[in-house]
């Protein structure tokens, strides 16, 4: 497992070295800036959860778009056709891009909630707010996997956007409460992180609430771990070179 994790790490630097951590860095930041851009002098956890789905989405894009640029050279026909073990081909992109993802974002996001606010409330927003980037990180990396192609990430992109109609039309269709889950439309988007998040930045945090986004989260982790085995071991059809298909 430790020669994949280098080998993905090498192959993410090569070429373009520094350059690529200072455009990692920078993005980082500036999505963090993007967080808080509400209320920057309060930067609570409310602020951040308000727009946490979209941010988490722009930032997990970076595993989506990397994992796109491997599957159009010949390194993914060998990795497909010459019976690599699947389960470490997903597990070592998963500890690679997580653990990056994390260090240059999350936990730098974290921080700032915990220094201006530290309290269980924080404390709790951060878990649930993490679950959600794990989640947004699997399935960006699950849908890349899956499909073979950079672009798949923009489902990523429409998955946020309906999930937040959704999630603000549920608030806004009750006025004394958040969300009505006798609608069963409504009770399902409840299980999404856009709904989850958008409970938290109106103050509707409980540990309850953060149990369930762990549910969803495995269950959702489970779905796209399927989809990306099923894909690679029964070789499905994938767009590898100009023109070719392997």
């Amino acid at each position: 497992m430790s020669n994949y994790i280098k080998a993905e790490l090498y192959r993410i630097t090569r070429g373009k070295g520094i350059l690529t951590y200072i455009l990692l860095v920078c993005g980082a930041l500036t999505l963090i800036l993007g967080t808080f851009m509400s209320d920057p002098l309060h930067p609570t956890y409310k602020v951040a959860a308000g727009s946490f789905p979209m941010m988490a989405c722009m930032m997990t894009l970076v595993a989506g778009s990397l994992l796109g640029k491997h599957y159009t050279n010949r390194t993914a026909h060998y990795e497909i056709m010459d019976g690599a073990n699947v389960h470490k081909l997903i597990w070592y992109r998963i500890i690679v891009y997580t653990s990056l993802l994390t260090v240059l974002y999350f936990i730098p996001l974290s921080l700032i909630m915990l220094i201006y606010s530290l309290n269980m409330k924080t404390i709790m927003a951060i878990a649930l707010l993490y679950i959600v980037f794990l989640r947004m990180t699997m399935f960006v990396i699950g849908i890349s996997m899956t499909i073979k192609t950079g672009e798949g990430v923009i489902l990523a992109y429409c998955r946020v956007i309906l999930e937040d109609i959704v999630a603000m039309l549920g608030l806004a269709s009750n006025e004394g409460a958040v969300i009505s889950m006798s609608d069963t439309a409504v009770a399902i988007f409840g299980w999404f992180p856009a709904t989850e998040c958008t409970l938290a930045a109106n103050g509707y945090l409980s540990g309850g609430l953060v149990v369930k986004a762990l549910i969803g989260f495995i269950i959702e982790f489970a779905i796209m771990y399927a989809l990306a085995y099923t894909s690679h071991k029964r070789k499905w059809y994938v767009r590898t070179t100009i023109g070719g298909h392997v």
